[in-house]
């Protein structure tokens, strides 16, 4: 959880990666590469372990300043995000780890303000189509702005978010997660480094390469 200040900022370890498929009416699903991508976004909000329950909110409690007959500080119960970060993600056409395209949605910058545990919901939208109906009424033109609906949701399942006191540590990162990184998407990779050698160690492996090229003919 990264609490209630700005400063302190611990994203979802993996980042959560969606992957869009585009089926015809007979099943068939179209390349990648014939659709335009330019209007499709994903938005995502947090809900409850339950996955009926929204837990966009969260209450916190805010010291303010109050000058009446007496000045002092006061305390005072307030409604905040509970998800912070990037909640909307356009789409990316992506190669994976087997080198195939496809078109992706990725969110690499997602925190929690409290812990528990948590399901995230996804709402695909294309906003593309048009928003406005008009309608002639008499000489004049009415316009009327209508929501965009989602065209597919999809959750994920339970995950816990921790104190940090109780936080693990931050998960290996994904064979995905790498290969997307490597394209120049923005994704926090855990880099692991090796255990270093102790000196003599190292000068036993030296030792062993000099005799090697020396019984190597060439």
């Amino acid at each position: 959880m990264c609490g209630f200040g700005d400063k302190d900022r611990r994203p979802i370890s993996p980042p959560p990666i969606l992957q869009l498929s585009i089926r015809t009416k007979d099943g068939q699903e179209i390349n990648p590469e014939n659709v335009n991508v330019s209007f499709f976004v994903v938005l995502c909000d947090s809900w409850l372990e339950d996955g009926k329950t929204e837990a966009n909110l969260v209450y916190h409690s805010l010291a303010v300043s109050q000058i009446d007959n007496l000045t002092g500080e006061i305390s005072q119960t307030v409604k905040i995000r509970n998800m912070v970060g990037s909640s909307v993600a356009s789409a990316t056409k992506l190669y994976d780890a087997q080198g195939n395209l496809g078109i992706y949605f990725v969110f690499h910058d997602i925190s929690f303000r409290s812990e528990g545990r948590f399901r995230l919901g996804f709402s695909f939208i294309d906003i593309g189509t048009s928003i406005f109906s008009e309608n002639s009424v008499r000489d004049s033109q009415q316009v009327s702005i209508q929501p965009k609906p989602a065209l597919k949701k999809v959750f994920t399942n339970p995950f816990t978010v921790y104190t940090a006191k109780q936080f693990p540590g931050v998960a290996q990162s994904t064979l995905l997660s790498q290969c997307f990184a490597r394209q120049g998407v923005k994704i926090p990779i855990r880099k692991d480094t090796k255990p270093k050698q102790k000196s003599s160690e190292r000068n036993q492996e030296y030792q062993y390469n000099i005799k090697s090229e020396e019984n190597e003919e060439w």
